[in-house]
């Protein structure tokens, strides 16, 4: 039976992932709870944007929305194009 090399890959992959880990781990700039403080730092500047954004979106969606039921009953009481009177 050939061997598609399919198992020796992944061993490599996985024993290269550990190696990389605890490379990343042993030269890390900083300690661990600095990297977390970091870390909640960025998550929660980027959980602020994007609840800006979504409240913006809202406030967009709800102009649309009045402008066009304003639209709408502009339009509504004037007669249709070609229609008789």
């Amino acid at each position: 039976m050939k061997d598609s090399g399919i198992g020796s890959f992944l061993a490599g992959a996985a024993i290269g992932g550990l190696i990389g880990a605890a490379l990343g781990l042993i030269l890390a700039p900083q300690t661990g709870e600095e990297f977390r403080d970091h870390v909640n730092d960025f998550v929660e500047n980027k959980r602020a944007e994007i609840g800006d954004a979504v409240t913006e979106g809202r406030q967009a969606a709800e102009q649309a929305r009045a402008d066009m039921v304003t639209d709408f009953d502009a339009h509504a009481g004037a007669p249709a194009e070609g229609a008789a009177s």
